[in-house]
This record gives C-alpha cells, structure tokens and sequence, in this order.
C-alpha cells in the first residue's frame, strides 16, 4: 500500500532530532540560525527537496534527553574513521549508519529508548576507544554535544535568557548542504550497502535501532582517566602513502572487483551492476576513483589510494 508522505516524514524527524519544538536552519548572509517554532512534516521537506532552508536539529531534547547519537568527523580521514566505529559498533549489536559530509562524515546511530544525554555521550567515547579512535579529539565531535543544557549556558552562548538551552545541533540526515547544495549519502558500514531506496519510505524501513541496554553498558564502561591516541594519530600512517599491493589488486580482492585494469573502467562495487562502468584505476595503478558524486570512490572527486582502498574495503584485513 501507498504511505502517507507526511507520516513517513514525521517519523523521518521523530529520529533524527532529538527535539522538534525548535530547530536551526540556514540562512545565506548568516549561517546556522536557531528558529524557536515547532520542527514540523513541511518543514522538513521543503528542505530535503531544496525548495526551503537545509535544516538542522538540535541533539538533546527537554530534561537533557536524547534517543539519538550522531558523531561529526570533521578530520581528514574522517569518513575512514566513520567506517572503522560503525563496523565496531555493528559488532556490539548497535547499529550504525555513516553519511558522506563534505569533509568527513556523520555517524548515525539510533536508539530504542530515551536515555540522559550524559549516558549517551559516556558510550560513545568508550566506543571510540574500543574503535582504537581518538577519544577526545576536538574534530570529532559527538552529539548531543553536552551533558546538560539550560538557560545558564544559554545565557553564556547568546547574552540573552530565552527558556531553556537548546545545545549543539547538526544537519539532518540526507539534507543537502546549504553551500553546496549536495545531499550526504548513508551507508552501512558493514558491506558499504546504500542505505537508500526509492523513496524516504524505503530509506527509514532499513534503520534498525540500537537497545538502549547497550548503550548503558558501554556508559558503564567509559573510564574518563583512559584517554585513547592511536600509536600513529597525528602522524603519517607507514602505510598510507602507497601500500605494497596495487589498487586493481585490491580492488579485486577485498572489494569484489571483476577484472579490474590500470586505465580501464570497472563495475563499482559500490553501485552494483551500473549501466555503464563508473570505476576508473588510473594508470599508475596506485588510485581508483568512481566517477559518482558522492561514492565513497569518488571522494569529491580524488579518488581513493591504495591504502584508502585497503582500510575502507568491506572485506578489509589488517
């Protein structure tokens, strides 16, 4: 049967934002403004069509509640980074999808229940540590971005008391950027799958929620005294400039490529069997690039090297 647009739109919003009686949308000559007025069905289209502002919402509701943990990878390997936790994550049962940014990625994760904001954020810094990710990188921003808000920290922010504090929000889910106008692209991190379908409809029927039991065991196990800085953080990876096999190789082995040639175009592993072959190995044979914006091949379009192709394979080995 048919769905409701507005209904599938509402539930759209009803899990991604963590509050809906207000929320931030763009605006050209002044960036990210907060509008205090209920986050509604057409509000929300309007921006995912790109005939209204993008929006944003804010990340921890009434009380310091929140049913939904995003992480912000705003670093250079971001998108890698956002692959290695959703696939640490999947593998404690805590399902995790990660969307292209423009630099770097946002990290989805859903819960089945309502818990303090506090608990929420303790989790996912001890998942990060277990990911062996920076815990308390500056450029890895988690959300919701604070334990607390209230009108104390609204007045520090704004200079003004209106009603409660709202904290940190964070664009939507498949809202296109405000420069750019590109939509981000929600993968599962397991095999890489889209998580896209022919419709918002399709889209929503594939998130599965996380139990918010989890979350509180992972809370439980975040020690603040333990701050982790993988070995080589900070530092070139010795491995990250060119690894010992090539990209066709790679591409073949962990990616499931057929045939892939230096020079030549591939099926994009990404994509499926598109129409017409989207994957390009350079000559070199050092980089592939899918010629698709907003592949994870693609890449804003510089392609990904050898030791990109290795550390983001679905198949991929230590």
């Amino acid at each position: 049967m048919p769905y409701d647009h507005e209904q599938v739109v509402s539930v759209y919003l009803n899990t991604f934002a963590n509050r809906t009686d207000v929320y931030s949308h763009w605006e050209p000559e002044k960036g990210w403004r907060p509008v205090r007025e209920p986050l509604t069905p057409a509000i929300v289209t309007a921006g995912l069509m790109g005939t209204g502002p993008s929006i944003s919402a804010y990340m921890i509701g009434l009380g310091s509640l929140a049913h939904c943990l995003a992480l912000d990878f705003d670093t250079d390997n971001g998108l890698e980074q956002a692959f290695v936790l959703g696939r640490t994550m999947w593998e404690q049962d805590l399902p995790a999808y990660v969307e292209t940014s423009r630099r770097g990625a946002h990290l989805w994760c859903v819960i089945s229940n309502t818990l303090p904001a506090a608990t929420i954020r303790k989790a996912a810094r001890a998942l990060l540590g277990a990911a062996l990710l920076p815990t308390n990188d500056p450029h890895i921003e988690i959300r919701p971005g604070s334990d607390h808000v209230d009108a104390e920290e609204h007045l520090h922010v704004t200079g003004a008391v209106v009603g409660e504090g709202l904290g940190h929000a964070l664009r939507m889910p498949m809202m296109p950027h405000p420069k750019t106008g590109v939509r981000g692209v929600m993968f599962d991190p397991r095999d890489l799958h889209l998580v896209m379908g022919p419709s918002l409809a399709a889209v929503m029927l594939e998130i599965e929620h996380a139990p918010s039991a989890e979350i509180l065991k992972w809370a439980d196990r975040w020690n603040p005294a333990v701050t982790v800085i993988p070995p080589d953080y900070g530092k070139p990876h010795p491995r990250r400039e060119e690894d010992t096999a090539s990209a066709s190789e790679l591409l073949s082995t962990l990616w499931g490529v057929v045939g892939p040639t230096p020079g030549r175009n591939s099926h994009c592993p990404v994509h499926g069997r598109d129409r017409n072959p989207s994957l390009t190995v350079m000559k070199d044979d050092k980089r592939a690039i899918c010629r698709v914006p907003g592949c994870v091949l693609n890449n804003d379009d510089k392609g990904r090297g050898t030791w990109e192709l290795r550390t983001m394979a679905p198949r991929a080995t230590a």
